[in-house]
């Protein structure tokens, strides 16, 4: 279908694959291989006689050359790589690309993290060449000069011998995969890809679509008018579902190099205005340069606003039209996707993925769609209507207002795992959000809004906030720090406290409710970059003679906690790897993260159930765990102190009195002999026990 409507590339993205921020079970046993999606497009478009018409992409984990071998046979011409490039330039998988606290600095935009990106474009350019030279040698053994000679060459593939009794049994059936060589009829397989289309496509197409970008190149003249002259123009159009991308082009001329000052940012009237009716196609207003106003009085398909950066999009129902547009959708799915700045005033409801990574904008809509805000980290979204499903999963900034009718819960559809829902208390706010409903109203003439407006005071207390926790405590802490006096702290080091007898105040008088509120003021998001590793320290050995105590000092549990804290909480965690971490497969950023909100009952469970023996390991391991810390990538960074705050647990459950036998309920007649009364054989004994 899309080959025929004039699509010339068409990615097939297998299963695999997936946004680095995405959690595991959104990710794992979902969707299909690649392999299959791609034989079947291929083989599709050839029957139909459309194969020349348009380059396949196949895209999903592709890491070796072995992967690009098998996607040209099985008909690609592109192939698609993220996550391999990404590692050779120092991605290390955390997968928290979401929260701005990337540990190698790669997705970040905090300036000190940032330093600690150590990717250089060599590495991406030398890893491309070791997997050219690879796929050079598979090229050879299979008898192919070029890449463009193995596409569709499904029949140089052959099934691996391990999965033959599978085959046999019926529950694996590959002939339809490899078998599209053998189809006759309709378009060319073999070499029916990129080598046709870059001389043919590439040409005719652009003569048979027109009206890509009829309206800006129409529009250019006057852009390039009111930039040399100041004055502001308008332009009236029709537009349709075949005008993509407009506004587009108008952007790139007025951003170009050179025109910085064509329009000043304290400007408030745009240099030109769009006013469309009609049907408008993807990505109205995408990427919207400062200065650039569209009006359209109708609907638009999917991306509105895409990558919004300044300028102001509204759109709103086509004038004397009977329906109400509160309950009608009239903007598609993924607008304002990575907006940076601008607004959006939408008289209708948006179809899914509204705001999505919406990092600056400001967007008034009267109803959303599922997974509204999602990953939002700045910017304002005020909703007057109602919300979907997973409403602001992953929002780290910016503030979403949500004010759905008198029966709609917002708690039920709302992601509250990164977010708080609050009601307006301050003043300026709700002056500040009568404001900008009134904006709305002149700009679209939305009947919604002047219904708010008129009883604004009564629903002011429906409005819901939707306040992401990082940003509040990044609120909360920038105006402390504009608020607090100059002071000149002594710091002591914790070595150096353990040594001389000197304890920690707040452990000192610290019960557990003590210490659930020192956590909440500890930066968890950031603790590996903001507070330094401390380890216990080595009593002297002058001390050491005269008694019969720990050769080490323990650190305080306010100390603890804040070591914890400098626990990334990977979500490929390392430390716990069989081969690389933890020998045993501790869950280590689990009671990592216990210790750090003062549960300790529940960090000596989560230990004891993958070590029955940690009085000993926490004592003698090498800890080969904090050799796997992230947090120790890159010069001058320290891992996590594993060790010092398993060995704290274990110490702590045994002067609390939670370590006690456990023997079986009831026996077996089996009597089982441990040579050995040392460690191992005392941990074997308690295996057994708990068998």
């Amino acid at each position: 279908g899309v080959a025929k409507a004039g699509a010339r590339r068409i990615v097939v993205a297998g299963h695999d694959g997936g946004t680095g921020a995405a959690r595991w079970t959104g990710i794992k046993y979902a969707g299909l291989p690649w392999e299959l999606g791609l034989a079947e497009a291929h083989q599709t478009l050839a029957l139909g006689g459309l194969r020349a018409r348009v380059a396949l992409q196949a895209d999903g984990q592709l890491k070796t050359a072995q992967d690009v071998a098998v996607a040209a046979l099985l008909g690609a011409d592109e192939f698609g790589f993220a996550t391999a490039p990404l590692i050779a330039l120092g991605c290390v998988y955390l997968r928290r690309c979401h929260q701005n606290s990337c540990a190698v600095g790669v997705a970040t935009q905090d300036p000190e993290l940032r330093k600690r990106f150590a990717g250089q474009p060599e590495h991406v350019i030398n890893f491309f060449h070791y997997l050219a030279e690879d796929l050079r040698a598979l090229m050879a053994q299979l008898g192919f000069r070029s890449v463009a000679e193995m596409i569709g060459r499904a029949d140089r593939l052959r099934v691996r011998r391990d999965t033959a009794a599978a085959i046999a049994k019926g529950a694996l059936d590959l002939r339809a995969v490899i078998g599209g060589s053998q189809i006759s009829g309709g378009d060319a397989l073999i070499g029916g890809g990129v080598n046709q289309i870059t001389a043919e496509i590439d040409q005719t197409r652009i003569s048979a679509d027109p009206a890509g970008h009829r309206i800006d190149e129409h529009a250019l003249p006057l852009l390039k008018d009111a930039m040399r002259t100041g004055r502001a123009a308008e332009v009236e159009m029709d537009v349709a579902n075949t005008d993509r991308a407009v506004g587009t082009l108008l952007s790139y001329h007025l951003s170009r190099p050179g025109t910085e000052n064509a329009y000043g940012a304290q400007e408030k009237t745009p240099l030109l205005t769009l006013r469309l009716q009609g049907s408008a196609g993807q990505s109205l207003g995408a990427f919207l340069a400062q200065g650039l106003e569209i009006n359209l009085e109708g609907d638009a398909n999917d991306y509105v606003g895409k990558g919004l950066s300044g300028g102001r999009l509204v759109v709103f129902p086509p004038r004397g039209s009977t329906f109400l547009a509160g309950e009608n959708i009239i903007v598609g799915n993924v607008c304002l996707f990575g907006a940076t700045s601008g607004e959006a005033f939408i008289n209708g409801v948006a179809a899914e993925r509204f705001a999505v990574r919406n990092s600056g904008a400001l967007a008034v809509v009267e109803g959303v769609g599922d997974h509204g805000c999602e990953y939002m980290t700045g910017g304002r979204v005020v909703v007057l209507g109602r919300i979907g499903r997973n409403f602001a999963a992953g929002m780290s900034g910016g503030i979403a207002y949500v004010l759905a009718p008198s029966d709609f819960d917002v708690s039920l559809l709302a992601n509250t795992e990164t977010v708080a829902l609050e009601r307006i208390t301050d003043d300026a706010e709700a002056v500040w959000l009568r404001e900008v409903v009134q904006r709305h109203a002149e700009l679209t003439g939305s009947q919604r809004a002047r219904d708010v407006l008129a009883d604004f005071d009564q629903l002011l207390a429906q409005v819901v906030k939707v306040y992401p926790h990082e940003y509040r405590r990044a609120q909360e802490a920038a105006n402390e720090k504009a608020t607090e006096p100059c002071k000149v702290h002594k710091h002591v080091s914790s070595d150096t406290a353990a040594q001389s007898g000197v304890a920690d105040i707040e452990d000192a008088i610290a019960d557990d409710a003590a210490l659930v509120k020192r956590a909440a003021r500890l930066d968890k998001l950031r603790g590996f970059a903001k507070y330094r590793r401390s380890g216990d320290a080595y009593r002297s050995a002058a001390r050491r003679v005269n008694d019969w105590k720990e050769i080490s000092s323990r650190q305080t549990r306010a100390q603890l906690q804040t070591q914890a804290a400098r626990c990334i909480d990977c979500g490929v965690p390392f430390c716990q790897s069989d081969s690389d971490g933890c020998p045993l497969g501790n869950v280590i950023p689990r009671w990592n993260d216990l210790v750090f909100r003062g549960r300790w009952r529940d960090a000596f469970d989560r230990l004891m159930a993958t070590n029955n023996f940690p009085e000993f390991t926490g004592r003698v391991c090498p800890a080969p765990c904090e050799g796997a810390c992230v947090a120790g990538i890159g010069e001058g960074n320290s891992p996590v102190a594993i060790k010092s705050i398993e060995a704290a647990i274990i110490d702590h459950a045994w002067a609390a009195g939670w370590m006690a036998p456990t023997p079986p309920l009831q026996r077996t007649r089996f009597s089982v002999a441990i040579v050995g009364s040392g460690p191992a054989g005392l941990a074997a004994a308690d295996q057994l026990n708990s068998a």
